[in-house]
Order: structure tokens, then C-alpha cells, then sequence
């Protein structure tokens, strides 16, 4: 039996003609002479614009010459005649990523890594398009893959923890930052990033030898120096924390920023008192700088000065009426016994965002406080509309009908605030108050024993169970 066998594809002269002049185009560039070769690739193109090979060329050409607009086309040919080409793939996707197309830099890299894993650039590229997008889990991955590729690629590594670091993966964070520093200690970026996240982590020694290691390469950014010396004082190292600060006064002396980071540094360390001290020195130096306003608000807010707080939002809201500033200005109101003042303000935030049900709720609880029973029962229900089972809302409801000596309605109320949140003890107190009226004061005493157990310090639950044990 015979079998017929195809013919092999013979190359004509003109082919093996074409062939050679595009080595020898390739040449010229290789001997260093670029412009003659594009030259010659341009008269091969124009006899023949479907070939890869001068397709390929041309791009490359482009795009070595940073012109990424001019190689996209030429690549893209190339790709769509040689679609393996891994030379090819990798050109047009760092054409892409120069021209910022970046979604198509991502999808081309990622057809060259699937046929070839070796490819430690387009990891990297890979991993900064992820980072640039936000998506720091993807990025800390093709980090990772590329430094199995070049293990010491000090570049990597500090990219590496940025993705880190944007995941609050601190600890990992300042091993990746501190590996890129130590490759390449005169690098202030690195160093900087080290110190920073070092800082962040309360691990000050290390904050301290990479932020010097920084300053030393030339870093002087304020917030880096308050850090440092932060750090500084964190360790004891006074004599060291006033040869910073005596060696940087200059650059500091009236500054406002200064003493809104020294402020913000400190709030971050815990130090409450020397946060305070800082926002009032900047403020001393503008009294509307809007951020030591907000902050000594707060600050003063978390120490029960309510009065003061309430003007340092009193003020901000003039200069800045965000939702934000108004929605303090009404705690601080309340706080300070004025639900009068706050009131208005949170009816009018409730209008500009109908859905915030936190605002509700103190609305509601200040209607109580105030006598206006109907109008809080209003608004806790209007909260229960969306969320069920606020526990907050539903114990409100129950405080309502227990002021309207409505007991059986209280009590429904009320223990569905249990059910919804078995840890929420007013409600035990307050159904405790209903049972009481109900002539049931053994289970009355029961709930609050069981409250008590939860809050030994809540003054509510201790006085009535006190009362009703004296009672009998």
C-alpha cells in the first residue's frame, strides 16, 4: 500500500531574498546603527506589511525610542501574525504600560507568563499595575513571584511592601522594607519607608536606624524628623531627641504643619497630652487651621471637656459646615446638656442623608431626654424600618410605652431588644423597670442580677436591683 506524503513548502528566491535583508536590517541595529536600520525596516514594510518579523522590528524600534503611541499598531500586527512570539508579547505590553493603557499591559503580560513563568519583568509590571490599582493582595503576589525569579532585587522588595503595608500587613511590611534597604543602603526611599512603617509598628529601634540611614541620604521631610524623633523619646534617647529638634528648630520655628504633625504623631503614639499641646500650639499660630480645630475637638471630647470641645467644633463648622464637623458640633452640644442645639443640627443632617441611622437614633434619644415622647417613638420605629433588630432602637421603643404606662407593650419591646442583643444591658434594666409595674418583681430582680453580672459598674442596674432587694 502507498501512501501519499504532502510536499515540503519550498522558499522562493524573493522569499529567501526578503528574509535576508530583514537579518541584515536587524544587523545594522545590532551594530549600533538604529536609524539606518528603521530605514531599511520601513522599506521592508512597505512591500511587505504582513510580515511579523518587520512588524515585530518596527515596534521595538518605537518603543525603544519611547515612543509607545507609534509601536502599539506594528506590535499588535506582529502579535496577531505570531501570537507565540514571547518577544513580541513582551514589547507590546511594555508599550502598553508607556502609553498608560494599563488594563492592556495587564492582560498581555499575563498571556506571556502563562507560556512563559520565567519572566521576572513582567511579574514586576504585573505586580505595579495591581498596586497602582489598589489591589494590593494581587500585587503582594506577583511581588513574590518575581523576587523567586531575582531574589535580590531591592526595587521588589520595596514594592513588595507598599503591597503589604496597603493590606496592614505591617510586620511583613517592614521585613520586605527593610530587605530593600539593606540591598541598597543608599537608597532614601527605602530607608524612609522602613523607618516609617518601623514607626508605625512601635518597633523603634529599627525606626530609628532606617530614618537615620534615611536623613543621612538625604531626607528631610518633617514628618520623617518627628517620627525620628518620637522614637527617640519612646527609647529614652533625650539627649539625641534635642540634638534633632536644636538641628531642625529653623525649619520648624512658627510653622503651623509642624505642630499639626507633632499633634497627629503623638495622637497615634497615645499620648493624649502631648497631642493636646501640640494642637493648641498650632492653633495659637492659626486659629483656623481646620485640622488642629477637629482634633483638639476630639481630644477634648474623649476627656469629657465637652464645653471646650463643643467651641473647637463651633468654630471648625463655621469655617468648614461638612456633614462630618456637624455631626461632632451635635455631640459635643449634647454632651454639654444642650440637646436644644444639638437637635436642629442633626434634623438637618438627617436631611442630607436620610439613611444615617446613628444620627437617628441620638435624635430620637434627645426627643426622650426633652419630654417629646411621640416624636422619639416616631424615630425609633422609623430606625427598626431598616434594621430590625437595633437593640438601641427597640429599647427605646420599650422606654416610650414604659413612660406611657403602656406595660405590655414595654415589655414586648424590650425583651426583643434582648433577643437582638443579649449584651445590651439597659434593656435588661429597663424591662427589670416594667416588671416591676407588672407586679413581678422576682424576675424583675433576676434580669438585673443578670445585667450586673455583665456591668458591675452600671449605676442604673446597681441602684434599682439595690431598691427592688430592699423591697423584698
Amino acid at each position: 500500500m502507498t501512501i501519499a506524503v504532502g510536499s515540503a513548502f519550498a522558499q522562493t528566491a524573493s522569499e529567501v531574498a526578503f528574509k535576508q535583508r530583514v537579518a541584515d536590517a536587524a544587523a545594522k541595529y545590532k551594530d549600533g546603527k538604529a536609524s539606518e536600520a528603521m530605514t531599511d525596516f520601513m522599506k521592508l514594510y512597505g512591500e511587505n506589511p504582513k510580515n511579523a518579523d518587520v512588524n515585530s522590528w518596527i515596534g521595538f524600534l518605537h518603543l525603544r525610542n519611547k515612543e509607545a503611541d507609534e509601536a502599539i499598531p506594528f506590535l499588535e500586527t506582529a502579535k496577531s501574525l505570531s501570537p507565540k512570539d514571547l518577544e513580541v508579547l513582551n514589547n507590546l505590553g511594555n508599550s502598553y504600560l508607556m502609553a498608560g493603557q494599563k488594563q492592556k499591559a495587564l492582560s498581555t503580560y499575563q498571556e506571556l507568563i502563562a507560556m512563559d513563568d520565567t519572566r521576572f519583568q513582567a511579574f514586576y509590571n504585573i505586580g505595579n499595575i495591581q498596586l497602582d490599582d489598589h489591589r494590593y493582595s494581587q500585587a503582594e503576589t506577583s511581588f513574590s513571584r518575581a523576587l523567586n525569579l531575582r531574589k535580590n532585587s531591592a526595587q521588589v522588595y520595596n514594592n513588595l511592601g507598599v503591597a503589604q503595608e496597603g493590606q496592614n500587613k505591617l510586620d511583613k511590611a517592614e521585613s520586605s522594607f527593610m530587605k530593600a534597604s539593606d540591598l541598597d543602603a543608599k537608597d532614601m526611599t527605602y530607608a524612609r519607608n522602613a523607618g516609617a512603617v518601623a514607626y508605625k509598628s512601635h518597633d523603634y529601634a529599627n525606626a530609628i536606624k532606617y530614618i537615620e540611614r534615611s536623613m543621612k541620604n538625604g531626607n528631610n521631610d518633617k514628618t520623617i524628623i518627628l517620627a525620628l524623633g518620637d522614637s527617640y523619646e519612646k527609647t529614652g534617647r533625650k539627649a539625641d531627641l534635642t540634638r534633632l529638634y536644636d538641628a531642625n528648630q529653623d525649619a520648624f520655628a512658627g510653622d503651623v504643619n509642624y505642630y499639626v504633625n507633632l499633634g497627629l504623631l503623638k495622637k497615634d503614639g497615645k499620648d493624649s497630652d502631648g497631642a493636646e499641646e501640640a494642637f493648641r500650639k498650632a492653633l495659637s499660630l492659626d486659629s483656623e487651621n481646620k485640622e488642629a480645630l477637629s482634633n483638639l475637638g476630639v481630644l477634648l471630647f474623649n476627656k469629657g471637656e465637652y464645653t471646650e470641645s463643643r467651641a473647637m467644633f463651633d468654630k471648625l463648622v463655621s469655617i468648614d459646615p461638612s456633614y462630618r464637623n456637624k455631626k461632632n458640633l451635635a455631640a459635643a452640644a449634647s454632651r454639654d446638656g444642650d440637646y436644644r442645639a444639638a437637635m436642629p443640627i442633626w434634623s438637618d443632617l438627617l436631611k442630607a442623608d436620610s439613611n444615617d441611622n446613628e444620627v437617628r437614633l441620638l435624635l430620637a434619644d434627645a426627643l426622650y431626654d426633652t419630654d417629646d415622647t411621640k416624636a422619639a417613638m416616631g424615630m425609633y420605629k422609623q430606625i427598626t424600618y431598616t434594621m430590625p433588630n437595633s437593640a438601641a432602637a427597640l429599647d427605646g421603643i420599650g422606654r416610650c410605652h414604659l413612660r406611657d404606662a403602656n406595660y405590655a407593650a414595654a415589655e414586648v419591646a424590650l425583651k426583643s431588644a434582648i433577643k437582638a442583643d443579649k449584651s445590651y444591658v439597659p434593656a435588661y434594666n429597663n424591662l427589670a423597670v416594667v416588671l416591676e409595674k407588672m407586679n413581678k418583681r422576682a424576675e424583675a430582680i433576676k434580669l438585673l442580677e443578670t445585667a450586673a453580672s455583665m456591668d458591675a459598674n452600671n449605676a442604673d442596674v446597681q441602684k434599682n436591683l439595690k431598691r427592688m432587694r430592699a423591697a423584698g
